[in-house]
C-alpha cells in the first residue's frame, strides 16, 4: 500500500470542498437545501430592465467627484464609456479638463427599439442641469461617463470644477434634470 506524503489528505480534502463549493464546477450541487451553491445553480440571470426611452438614472441623489488631479482611480489608458469625442470616438479620462463641466452617472443601455451603441450616443454629451439643494446654485454638465460605482452611493459623478462651482462636496445632495440642448455649459445665471 502506497503511504500519503504528510498534508496531502489535507490538500485533497480542501480541492475537493473547493470544487464542489464553487458555482463555476460541474459537479451537482450539495443536496442541502440550505447551500448556497444549489441557490445560486436555481436561481437564473436577472433580465435587464428595458426602458421605453432613454431616461435619467436618478432625479435626486448625492454626488461624487471625479477626474482631475486628485482622482487615483484612473489608468492613463481608461477610456470614457460615452463616445464623446469627434465622430464618436471614446475620448480617454485623462484627456478632460477637470475644470471643465461634465459628469457621469449609471445609465441604462437597454432601451426599446436601440442598441446599447445607440443609447451611448443618445447619452454622449447630453446636458443636463445639476442644482444643489441648501444653496439652489445649479450649473449644466455633459455626460461623459458611466459611473460612480454602486458600491459608493453615489447617483451622479461631477467634474471637480462643476462640483466647485456648486459648491458641494463629496456625499452631498443634488437634484439632476436634462437640461435645454442649446444651454451653455457652466453656472447658471
Amino acid at each position: 500500500m502506497k503511504e500519503a506524503k504528510p498534508g496531502s489528505q489535507k490538500k485533497a480534502a480542501a480541492k475537493s470542498a473547493t470544487t464542489t463549493s464553487s458555482p463555476e464546477t460541474s459537479e451537482a450541487p450539495s443536496s442541502n437545501p440550505e447551500s448556497p451553491v444549489q441557490q445560486d445553480a436555481m436561481s437564473a440571470p436577472r433580465a435587464p430592465v428595458v426602458d421605453h426611452e432613454p431616461q435619467l438614472p436618478a432625479t435626486h441623489g448625492k454626488t461624487g467627484v471625479f477626474g482631475g488631479p486628485r482622482d487615483r482611480g484612473i489608468k492613463p489608458d481608461d477610456k470614457l464609456a460615452l463616445p464623446t469625442g469627434p465622430h464618436g470616438v471614446y475620448e480617454r479620462v485623462r484627456s478632460l479638463n477637470p475644470k471643465s463641466f461634465y459628469c457621469a452617472m449609471r445609465w441604462n443601455y437597454h432601451v426599446e427599439h436601440l442598441s446599447p451603441e445607440e443609447v451611448k450616443r443618445w447619452w454622449a454629451n447630453r446636458k443636463l442641469l445639476v442644482t444643489n439643494t441648501k444653496s439652489n446654485s445649479a450649473v449644466v454638465v455633459r455626460a461623459v461617463d458611466y459611473g460612480p460605482h454602486e458600491k459608493t452611493g453615489f447617483d451622479i459623478s461631477l467634474s471637480p470644477g462643476a462640483a466647485e462651482a456648486l459648491g458641494v462636496e463629496v456625499g452631498d445632495e443634488v437634484d439632476i434634470a436634462l437640461a435645454d440642448p442649446k444651454s451653455p455649459l457652466g453656472p447658471v445665471e
